[in-house]
């Protein structure tokens, strides 16, 4: 059992919950939950729920109840018109902070699974001939009053959320509550803007929650801009939900099409990451019931893309998979199928993934060893929503045994951390869930190729277990290759590997992002690769550095990440962006700043 305390969000105050366990598979306490059907409509009240079609209009009608059943439940999402252009938009300074908070760290699943060995670790690094940093700029960060800090982030908090997408011309980055907007070659274009600044004429909830845990992507199939936060710390009597901005043209500092989805005032969707599919947007988040201290599950999400690109009255489908949890465990730390490339896959279902190891899902079958990969496919029909699925009615449409790894996990500084050059405090690992993204790339044939990567502790040092899965055109799924990344350094100067990023150019080359760092480190901005014919699990080319720290993290909590974004130019389909955090140097906090870095491999044409 863990105590701990999960921290609220700045700006909002300090929502604090002492926990008596940590969060992990298995730990969950959830309400009890009606079995039939909910469906939330949109009425001049707000937002009502009706089950079985029934429309509850007494007192407390415009306050949504919790969706009552595993789903396909349906909610209308309001539509709050047009942005200001982001160019007109009044550019806020953001003042030097003395403090941060800390934002949650959630233990979603244990770690420590000791007697397992890794058999796919790579201990030796490659030599292939990945380009060094073609761009190699500075992003947004934290401003110090003892460092100066160009794009500055007024949330005053820890860690960065660091994430961002090339579009046709432009870079646009996110950072807990803030984005700017760069050219290809780093110039600025937009200052660092504050996410609620898009809702600011409107009366809705996004006008006031500035919350974070924000995620860029960029829709190359209609050349679009998504920006979206979540809303953490509803008031009495509003709602948690996503605030999802739309552009309405392949401009990011032009206008955006503005929603609000609320999800009722019962469970805060945590963690919430998109994909971009020809049928939806995506979304998976982790579940974490008002009324209880520990996570539910997960919530699978899918917003109608194609209202939303118009301007017009949008709807999400949404399945609660807290109501088919595994028995011992729980369904938690997922990811959506985010599109790479122009081949298309309209009607096929998109994929939402996990991998678990037996602390989370204890094995159900004889020959099972717990360490899998699990595959839903995720099915929306907007003519019917009734007819949408998910999964086998909830469990995995795919199971797929994978070799066996030591998931680590770091809870403010206690556990399997990373450790850090110049300061005592160590950093979080987030080996509980996969890192960001999930590409899908279509293969010759149909084949859809899906790339997935998380934490693992390899030996001593943290590693990157990394797959490719390939799922067949009217096939099955497997695994076509898997391996963790931990190549061996000298004894006296060893780094770990964590908080990657992983995605594929169209000629079948794979990069993988990710921090490094170690006792004689400060964390550093690093990436690989491999050739597409290269052997199966191997990253062959050399590790490039694009960039390192000047200084530690010296917050307690220890707070890193808590992700990266690692994404391809859609203009020539070979050139990869990655955005990562790094240290300053100041020393009273640890000062974060972005970095943004591309990159190639010399054979992409």
């Amino acid at each position: 059992m863990v105590k701990r305390i999960r921290f609220g969000l700045a700006g909002t105050g300090l929502l604090v919950l002492v926990l008596g366990a940590a969060v992990f598979a298995g730990s969950s306490r959830t309400p009890s939950l009606a079995k039939s059907a909910a469906v939330v409509q949109e009425d001049a009240d707000g937002l009502v729920a009706a089950s079985s079609g029934d429309v509850d209009r007494k007192a407390g009608a415009g306050r949504a109840r919790t969706a009552t059943s595993f789903g396909p439940n349906v909610v209308n999402g309001r539509l709050d018109g047009v942005s200001p252009a982001v160019s007109s938009l009044p550019v806020i300074r953001a003042l030097p902070v003395t403090t941060v908070t800390a934002r949650d760290n959630e233990e979603l699943q244990r770690g420590g699974q000791s007697s397992a060995k890794d058999p796919v670790i790579q201990k030796k690094k490659g030599t292939g001939p990945i380009s060094a940093p073609i761009q190699n700029f500075d992003g947004m960060c934290l401003p110090f009053s003892t460092e100066p800090c160009a794009q500055a982030s007024n949330c005053g908090c820890l860690p960065p959320d660091t994430n961002g997408e090339a579009g046709l011309t432009q870079y646009v980055e996110m950072v807990n509550t803030s984005f700017a907007v760069y050219s290809k070659s780093g110039a600025v274009l937009r200052p660092a803007t504050e996410i609620d600044q898009l809702w600011a004429n409107t009366d809705s909830e996004c006008k006031t929650h500035n919350e974070g845990d924000p995620v860029v992507v960029y829709d190359q199939l209609a050349n679009r801009w998504l920006l979206s936060q979540f809303i953490a710390s509803p008031k009495s009597g509003e709602q948690y939900g996503e605030c999802v901005a739309i552009s309405t043209s392949s401009d990011a500092t032009g206008s955006y099409y503005l929603y609000t989805f609320l999800f009722g005032p019962d469970v805060f969707y945590d963690y919430p990451h998109f994909g971009v599919w020809p049928d939806g947007y995506y979304m998976t988040a982790n579940e974490f019931p008002s009324t209880s201290v520990t996570s539910a599950g997960t919530g699978a999400f899918v917003f109608e893309r194609s209202q939303m690109l118009q301007g017009k009255p949008a709807r999400v489908v949404f399945f609660d998979e807290s109501q088919h949890n595994p028995t011992g465990g729980q369904y938690i730390g997922q990811l959506p199928g985010d599109l790479d490339g122009s081949a298309s896959l309209a009607g096929a279902p998109n994929v939402v993934a996990e991998v678990d190891d037996p602390s989370g899902i204890p094995p159900t079958s004889p020959g099972d060893t717990g360490f899998d990969l699990r595959l839903w496919k995720f099915h929306v029909d907007w003519s019917n929503p009734a007819s949408s699925t998910f999964g086998n009615n909830g469990s995995p449409s795919y199971t797929l045994p994978v070799a066996p790894f030591v998931r680590p996990q770091c809870v403010y500084g206690h556990g399997d951390c990373v450790p850090q050059k110049g300061g005592p405090e160590q950093l979080d690992v987030l080996g509980d869930r996969l890192m960001y993204r999930l590409p899908v790339r279509v293969l010759a044939a149909g084949t859809e190729s899906i790339l997935l990567n998380h934490t693992v502790k390899a030996d001593e040092p943290a590693g990157i277990r990394w797959y490719e899965v390939r799922l067949a055109k009217g096939g099955s799924a497997s695994i076509y290759q898997q391996g963790t990344y931990a190549p061996s350094d000298s004894a006296t100067n060893p780094l770990w590997r964590w908080m990657g990023s992983i995605a594929m150019d169209h000629s079948g080359d794979i990069a993988l992002g990710f921090s490094a760092s170690g006792p004689n480190d400060y964390p550093s901005v690093r990436y690989t690769g491999r050739n597409a014919g290269d052997p199966t699990g191997q990253m062959t080319q050399t590790e490039q550095v694009a960039y390192t720290g000047a200084g530690p993290q010296t917050q307690v909590e220890g707070r890193w990440g808590d992700y990266s974004d690692l994404t391809v130019d859609p203009t020539d389909d070979c050139t990869f962006w990655y955005a990562q955090e790094y240290l300053g140097t100041d020393l009273i906090f640890g000062a974060w700043h972005t970095r943004i870095v591309s990159f190639r491999f010399p054979g992409c044409k």
